[in-house]
């Protein structure tokens, strides 16, 4: 089973319009989930326990090993697999530890994205830029309150801290299977958000992905594109589903399921 999560405001509906990964794992006789959620916070608990819920129904119904069950998604997806699978080794609270996690440009690190939405608001560069840092800095705070008196809360709830020597719960994943795609788009995001390469999620995923390789994580991949990302409206905007490689990425998902 493959479980597909959407971006933040995305319905499961405008992601199939998007990719065919679906499709050719249907092909392999893969059943496909494409989770569809309310809105939940910067804990993820909410999503969690969702997951747990129709992976348990699923699993159950079809007669699926739990020991084969991929996640990914993008953006805000790809946070929620990603931790989803650290809090499933941490804590082994969650109902299944997948047998692989892929993706698409997630911001990993919360210290890393204040610090962004606070250079956001203060450039006033961007309305869309400056908009969305003032809507997720205070559900952020809201949730976890401020990095610098909260500092135990951004431990526990970020998928990797760069300021932390083990990266945080990044390390919780030395066993499973990575994989994250990631578009900087440099050029895109100083003409269009004001921003330069330290407010790219391409920061902390190479971070986070060289400190797993440099403590002996031997399935950590990341594939660095160029050009890829468009929306389905036509426009370039570098953190989109075209950035995915669909054929490699389920090849990639198919050999972890066969180990």
């Amino acid at each position: 089973m493959i479980i597909i999560l959407p971006g933040g405001g995305e319905t499961p509906e405008r992601v199939m319009n998007q990719i065919y990964l679906d499709e050719l794992a249907y092909g392999e006789n893969l059943i496909v989930l494409f989770p569809g959620f309310e809105e939940g916070d910067f804990k993820m608990d909410t999503e969690q326990r969702f997951l747990d819920r129709i992976a348990k129904d699923v699993v159950e119904k079809h007669h699926i090993s739990k020991d084969k069950i991929a996640i990914g998604g993008l953006s805000y997806g790809g946070m929620l697999a990603v931790k989803y699978a650290e809090i499933a080794v941490r804590d082994r609270s969650r109902y299944f530890i997948p047998s692989s996690v892929f993706a698409l440009d997630p911001p990993l690190d919360y210290e890393k994205m204040y610090g962004q939405f606070k250079r956001d608001i203060e450039r006033n560069y961007s309305e869309a830029a400056v908009n969305e840092a003032k809507n997720f800095s205070k559900e952020m705070t809201d949730a976890i309150g401020l990095p610098d008196k909260n500092r135990e809360n951004y431990i526990r709830e970020s998928m990797f801290l760069y300021s932390e020597k083990d990266g945080g719960n990044a390390k919780y994943l030395m066993n499973i299977p990575l994989l994250i795609y990631t578009e900087p788009g440099i050029m895109w995001q100083l003409n269009n958000r004001g921003r330069d390469l330290y407010d790219t999620n391409s920061i902390s995923i190479t971070a986070m992905i060289n400190l797993l390789r440099l403590k002996g994580h031997k399935q950590a991949d990341l594939k660095i594109v160029n050009d890829r990302g468009i929306r389905p409206e036509g426009f370039r905007h570098p953190h989109s589903w075209s950035i995915m490689d669909p054929e490699e990425c389920l090849e990639w998902i198919l050999m972890h399921f066969n180990k």
